[in-house]
């Protein structure tokens, strides 16, 4: 049996991935992993794990001086974060105690 086309597996699960319609979840986490590359690890430290939903990243933190200064800079945040991944992913981003 001879082979004709060969496909490599980051290809084939790409392929699945657009067909299950799991790119957008996807998308999401990677944006979420890239907040601590935006920031640095200092500042993302003083912070929860962000979650995301819809477009809206959401993120914790206790420190009421350290959230206001992200919630000025949450645009260009958020900017970073899509300039990352390539595609609008972060729509809005909200900072919570």
């Amino acid at each position: 049996m001879e082979r004709r086309d060969v496909v490599t597996v980051g290809d084939v699960l790409r392929e699945c991935l657009e067909k299950s319609s799991m790119q957008g979840r996807l998308d999401e986490v990677r944006a979420c992993d890239s907040f601590r590359v935006v920031v640095g690890d200092y500042l993302a430290s003083m912070c929860r794990q962000p979650y995301m939903k819809n477009g809206v990243m959401t993120i914790g933190t206790s420190n009421a001086s350290l959230r206001s200064d992200l919630n000025m800079r949450r645009g260009t945040i958020a900017n970073a974060i899509n300039e990352i991944l390539g595609k609008e992913v972060v729509k809005e981003i909200l900072f919570k105690n």
